[in-house]
């Protein structure tokens, strides 16, 4: 497989952009010394555009998995699966014909539950 997929959704063109954002929150003890780090957060963002005569049915697709509000497989081709949330997605401009510029986000699942 050479494209992002996200549950039933394989994106006929990758995104020009995809980041991974990984961030532990420390963790205080009583006494207000640092005692550890809380579970790591990772946060996956990216942009691009869809094109061609699906590109407003492919946004459309994505934004039907946004509404169903469940984890899905998140599968990168290079980087692997994360189960994860849509938690963001959005058109970034005045849609043209035939085209769609969008941005998306998706928060990972606890990967330590």
């Amino acid at each position: 497989m050479d494209n992002l997929c996200f549950g039933s959704f394989t994106w006929p063109n990758n995104p020009e952009r995809y980041e991974e954002k990984c961030v532990r929150e420390p963790k205080y003890g009583e006494n207000g010394d640092l005692s550890g780090v809380k579970p790591m957060k990772r946060t996956i963002t990216g942009d691009g555009t869809f094109f061609g005569a699906t590109a407003y049915a492919n946004f459309k697709a994505l934004l039907v998995l946004m509404e169903r509000g469940e984890a899905a497989d998140l599968i990168h081709p290079v980087w692997g699966t994360r189960r994860a949330f849509l938690t963001e997605l959005v058109s970034n401009m005045e849609p043209r014909e035939n085209y769609v510029a969008y941005r998306f986000t998706f928060q990972v699942v606890n990967e330590e539950a």
